[in-house]
């Protein structure tokens, strides 16, 4: 008979981390308020809060920190504090030394990233218990300056004499120091991803007004989920502020009384005069944290852990970015579901990520389109998502992106609202910058 303990890398006896190919419970799953960038959390960091998403989500599920074998976090904007996040939120938050940690970037699908992998070493039985999520910070945005300014920095660092300082002080061009704010571009294609949505809009016949209804209903939605409590065991309350005074325990971009008329009539802010996609009806600027704490089955069953749920299967798929740059849901969702043999009716809820009204209604409108998914996907048409089980409780028009974030809020998000609807099965899938796209399938019971 195998033993089940094995001594770990300090002499002590814990059991392995189970058979390879188990089931992946979700434990736990908590976010941040998502808030608007610059406003209450021009205070935090990406450190600062995630280290309250990571120890409010240890505390509420229980578990020994000391199980805990590995830290994974997403973010997009590149950290000059904290290069690798992940590692600090270990150290920063007092959790035991021997939890490693990594950080990366895979745009808006960080996160999701971030779950995948630590699923897939769950399942190699490399690891029991993984801490997994994302954060943007977008009010703490490092600004760089320009080469020629680093590069006169770097010179007079070396100068050895005061000759030679007063020399390269004697070239600067005051225009070398202007703050540098970061690119929105996309690097391959130098349009902004707004910019890509409307040559989707376009392409795919997608009015205003059908961008201004979603926009209307993900408002409505999140404002009624919010109103009912949906989102309490969701969201933690965040002490904020230079002398934390300031107490937020919602998301603060929710329009309750927001209506299809009022988002109708805001002007455009890519294309000004011909274009369709306004402040109203995309994603804004946002500031926040999302936690998922992952553990193999047979741990969960040896520390008698409910759960909310179980990770099925991701898949990932890229697309020519100068063709349609965020319908990365459309491919993925109908390969997903085919890989696990499941149809679209088999799937109770489905959270699609809202960049913009404009690019889920592409990817919605092509999951139907026979032309679409026979010379994309070599599929017969997917067929059309009630839009009952579509974002039930709104998306991010209303809620908000924290760009490394909103993937484990889509999968804590997804899972709660499945269970409430006793329902089998959900599907989390968000587009992402470069061309890319992924997908999520999850599992209740």
């Amino acid at each position: 008979m195998e033993n089940n303990e094995s001594q770990d890398r300090y002499g002590e006896n814990r059991k392995n981390s189970g058979s390879k190919n188990e089931r992946v419970a979700v434990v736990g799953a908590v976010r941040s308020p998502f808030v608007k960038s610059f406003g209450v959390f021009e205070n935090e960091t990406a450190l600062s809060l995630s280290l309250r998403v990571a120890t409010e989500l240890i505390a509420r599920t229980g578990v020994q920190a000391s199980d805990i074998d590995e830290c994974i976090w997403g973010v997009v904007i590149p950290q000059t504090k904290n290069a690798n996040l992940a590692r600090e939120i270990v150290l920063f938050s007092g959790l035991p030394t021997t939890i490693a940690g990594f950080t990366l970037n895979k745009a808006c699908n960080s996160s999701l990233q971030t779950a995948e992998i630590a699923a897939d070493r769950i399942r190699l039985g490399k690891n029991q218990l993984v801490l997994a999520g994302g954060v943007e910070v977008l009010s703490d945005v490092p600004i760089p300056f320009s080469d020629e300014a680093r590069r006169f920095l770097t010179k007079m660092s070396r100068a050895k004499s005061f000759k030679e300082r007063l020399s390269l002080i004697g070239s600067v061009n005051p225009k070398w120091f202007l703050p540098k704010p970061p690119a929105l571009a996309e690097p391959f294609t130098g349009l902004t991803m707004g910019d890509h949505a409307e040559i989707m809009c376009v392409k795919n016949n997608i009015s205003r007004a059908r961008q201004d209804e979603l926009a209307y209903k993900s408002h409505n939605n999140a404002a009624k989920a919010t109103e009912a409590g949906h989102l309490k065991d969701e969201v933690i309350p965040i002490w904020c502020g230079k002398d934390k005074t300031i107490f937020v325990d919602k998301d603060n971009m929710i329009r309750s009384e927001s209506t299809v008329d009022a988002l109708s009539k805001l002007k455009p802010v890519f294309d000004r005069k011909n274009g369709t996609i306004t402040a109203g009806n995309a994603s804004p600027l946002t500031d926040g944290a999302s936690g998922l704490l992952l553990a193999s089955e047979s741990y969960v069953k040896d520390k008698k852990l409910p759960v909310l749920g179980y990770l099925v299967d991701f898949i990932t798929v890229g697309v020519d970015p100068n063709d349609q740059l965020l319908i990365g849901p459309a491919y993925a969702i109908p390969k997903l579901l085919k890989k696990n043999n499941l149809s679209k009716d088999d799937i109770d809820v489905y959270e699609i990520h809202e960049a913009f009204a404009g690019q889920v209604l592409s990817c919605l409108d092509a999951m139907k389109n026979e032309k679409f998914c026979k010379e994309k996907l070599n599929m017969p048409p997917f067929g059309e998502i009630p839009a009952e089980k579509i974002n039930i409780q709104g998306g991010a028009i209303a809620i908000g992106h924290p760009f490394g974030a909103t993937g484990a809020r889509l999968i804590g998000n997804a899972l709660r609202i499945a269970n409430r609807k006793n329902g089998k099965y959900a599907v989390v899938a968000v587009c992402a910058a470069g061309g890319m796209g992924m997908a999520v399938l999850l599992e209740t019971k």
